[in-house]
């Protein structure tokens, strides 16, 4: 499998802060993490906690930043490949993880990845979702001045809806437009 890992400027030096976190303290960071990945527009840690965060963890908020989006990243990346524990290990040691951090990172993907996925699944990623598919195909055999013409012309109707599964507007059903394709 090629690495979905890739070192970049900002991965480097992540993993610079990273490695210098003490391995208790970065563990319970990773659970933290992975247990409120799934929740779309809400944050890890509240500005308190994040300032707690800081001193406990020795990191400047710009450091601190970078290690928690690293760190989400990384989890992110693992749900979308679908990665093994051991691959995990392996391309975070490859990228100059210490082995006790890929290992923390292995260990909780293993214990938390499984219903991470699954929460994932049923979440979606844009705003709106295709509701409906309405479609009309008309067949013009003749006019006037042609007794034999085939002239086929198809309607595609498109309905959305929200990502809080309401429609659009409050209606039932509400089309985004109407699309017409003169088939030749």
């Amino acid at each position: 499998m090629t690495s979905f890992i890739k070192e970049t400027e900002s991965i480097k030096e992540a993993v610079t802060f990273i490695n210098a976190i003490d391995v208790n303290k970065f563990s319970r960071l990773i659970s933290r993490i992975i247990q409120k990945l799934h929740l779309k527009g809400e944050r890890t840690f509240s500005e308190e906690e994040e300032e707690k965060l800081q001193s406990a963890l020795s990191l400047d908020k710009q450091a601190l930043s970078l290690v928690l989006e690293t760190a989400a990243f990384i989890l992110e990346q693992a749900v979308y490949y679908n990665v093994k524990p051991t691959s995990l290990q392996q391309q975070l040691e490859a990228v100059h993880l210490n082995p006790e951090k890929a290992e923390v990172f292995s260990l909780t993907w293993a214990a938390a990845g499984p219903e991470l996925v699954e929460k994932l699944k049923h979440n979606t990623f844009a705003p709106k979702k295709l509701q409906y598919v309405g479609w009309q195909l008309n067949l013009q055999m003749a006019q006037s001045s042609q007794a034999r013409l085939k002239s086929p012309s198809a309607v595609l109707q498109l309905g959305l809806r929200n990502d809080n599964s309401e429609a659009l507007d409050g209606k039932k059903k509400r089309p985004i437009g109407s699309v017409k394709d003169f088939i030749e």
